[in-house]
């Protein structure tokens, strides 16, 4: 469980973290002598229960709110300062609304610096900073870092909170959102930040977002505590072989190789602050935070042209770097100039398409998608993806809705069915299924492309009748036990191209023909006439290679290919280095 505080600069939240956990998180000299945070401190902290928790010690001075963001990434829980004796302040409100934003739904409000006082009416101050925020009705605990007054009633009230918490998403997929990189000499590269979605173990193959740069986990720890592994939901350093640390920075993310996608546009919906101090117009120019990354875009608005303060809408932001990112994960924009945070929200589509803002159809699938409802949200998917297989994070709701699967693909039922339909087209045409598979799905890992190939169910039709069927047949007659190769029978009728294979197919699936390895066919009464010669010469005794080939009089070549198909249909026996009839 990760803790965060939040709060304006100078209310105490680094002393209050010092007393908790017995940790400094100023690390920097310049902060120790400024008394001042400005870069983003941890610390472990073990609830009354034992439970064991993480705390992220954020900046308040408004200089540093970019730095603060950073730290946001997973938080679960808010510890928000508010001195006694000064009440609430600008950056406490602007922390409470960054974090309303992101999404973080539980916390405790600690009265901070009571050895100094009390201020007549904080207490109203406070109520009425929280109305309506998800800290309305949140526990509100006096105390002091230098006296411990009220110290065990916060950790009761932190206890309380979290136990109210639901678990740690895992979804298998470990993303960490980079919030500091620095050295370790004899170790090399060491990267923290907030672990979610899955668990890291040493050894895994992870890859630096946005970009190309692949790298091994050398090493874990978890506030200076090796592991061999360390689940979602907790504070993680990671110590990485195959990169240096001057190609690391703060605000990429590590996550598997394929896990994510590089993307310069992502279609939101996105709600300003009640109190925010402009509107947004489109094609405005903001910065976007998201994770521990920061970055300018342009907001194009979908549907309108003006977002006021308090209002929701649907936008496109078009990004001046790429991104890494998720649907449904959460940011928050910031205005160009002069800095004022706007508001925030979801993103709903990370490949969305660049025109048609205006267009009613697209803004239906974005409420859809806005929704949070799994079924409807697959349906829309399935529906907008046409016969373009998709590879959802989450199955369940595409299994729900019944669509064809193939290895973690999923296709709508009337996407299957057309593709049955150009499947049947090719295989009347002569083709055989690997090659019509990989006509249908050439983009897709054989595993999937097999798995949708099968769910066509296919009916065994011959084609029809070719006038070359009969010349056909005489020619494999005529080879007996030395079948030819499919090429060679094509070179022995030129100028017959579609209309050979037509005619093969026609005799294979009659099983006039038969394939006796790929490539390679046999007349049928051929092959059978080669079972029983062996079946008068051998009987029930056995046989070697060579005993075969004399027999049948064909070459070992021939021989070795007869009997290995035998083995595999159970006409002969292998035992060792002979064979039997069975």
């Amino acid at each position: 469980m990760i803790v965060g505080t939040a709060g304006h600069v100078d209310h105490g939240k680094t002393a209050l973290v010092k007393a908790l956990t017995g940790v400094d998180t100023d690390r920097l000299a310049e902060e120790r002598r400024r008394g001042l945070t400005i870069e983003l401190g941890f610390a472990p902290l073990t609830l009354p229960g034992g439970r064991a928790a993480s705390i992220v010690d954020v900046p308040g001075h408004e200089k540093f709110i970019p730095t603060m963001l950073s730290g946001c990434a997973g938080m679960d829980l808010l510890l928000l300062a508010v001195a006694a004796d000064q009440g609430p302040m600008p950056q406490t409100r602007e922390h409470l609304a960054i974090l309303s934003l992101l999404g973080v739904r539980r916390g405790v409000v600690a009265l901070t610096r009571q050895d100094l006082g009390e201020r007549p009416r904080v207490r109203e101050a406070v109520d009425a900073l929280v109305k309506g925020t998800f800290l309305e009705g949140a526990p509100v605990v006096p105390v002091s870092a230098v006296t411990g007054q009220g110290l065990p009633e916060l950790l009761a009230a932190l206890e309380a909170q979290a136990a109210a918490l639901p678990p740690p998403l895992d979804s298998g997929a470990p993303r960490l959102h980079i919030d500091r990189v620095f050295s370790v000499a004899g170790s090399g590269t060491v990267v923290t930040g907030t672990l979610t979605g899955g668990a890291l173990a040493r050894g895994m193959e992870l890859r630096l977002w946005p970009g190309d740069r692949l790298a091994k986990v050398r090493g874990l720890e978890r506030h200076g505590a090796g592991a061999e592994r360390l689940p979602p939901g907790v504070r993680a350093a990671v110590n990485l072989a195959g990169v240096g640390a001057d190609q690391v920075a703060r605000g990429m993310t590590l996550a598997g190789p394929e896990a994510l996608e590089a993307t310069r546009r992502v279609d939101v919906s996105l709600t300003l602050l009640p109190d925010a101090p402009y509107p947004v117009k489109n094609n405005s120019r903001l910065h976007l935070h998201h994770g521990a990354r920061a970055l300018l875009c342009r907001c194009i608005l979908l549907g309108r042209d003006r977002l006021e303060p308090g209002e929701t809408g649907f936008a496109q932001l078009r990004l001046e770097e790429p991104l890494a990112a998720l649907e449904g994960d959460r940011f928050v924009v910031r205005f160009f100039s002069p800095l004022a945070t706007l508001g925030g929200g979801v993103i709903l589509e990370t490949r969305p398409p660049h025109r048609g803002r205006m267009e009613a159809e697209r803004l239906e699938g974005l409420r859809i998608r806005a929704s949070g409802e799994p079924l409807a949200i697959a349906a829309r998917r399935l529906e907008e993806a046409g016969d373009v297989p998709l590879r959802p994070r989450d199955p369940a709701p595409y299994r729900a809705l019944g669509a064809a699967e193939g290895a973690g693909w999923f296709l709508s039922p009337a996407a299957l069915k057309d593709y049955g339909t150009r499947a049947l087209e090719l295989r009347r045409q002569g083709l055989e299924d690997p090659a019509i598979r990989d006509r249908l799905f050439p983009a897709l890992p054989k595993a999937a492309a097999e798995g949708f190939f099968r769910r066509l169910d296919l009916p065994q039709v011959p084609p029809p009748a070719s006038p070359l069927e009969g010349e056909l047949e005489d020619f494999y007659r005529r080879a007996g036990l030395c079948p030819p190769e499919d090429r060679a029978a094509e070179a022995a009728f030129p100028g017959c191209g579609q209309a050979l294979k037509l005619a093969r197919r026609a005799l294979t699936d009659r099983g006039t023909l038969v394939m006796v390895c790929k490539g390679f066919r046999i007349h049928a009464a051929c092959l059978a006439e080669g079972r029983e010669t062996l079946r008068r010469r051998f009987g029930g005794e056995s046989f070697t290679l060579a005993q075969a080939r004399d027999a049948l009089g064909v070459s070992r070549r021939y021989a070795l290919m007869l009997l290995e198909y035998w083995d595999k249909t159970g006409v002969t026996q292998p035992h060792g280095e002979d064979r039997s009839l069975r």
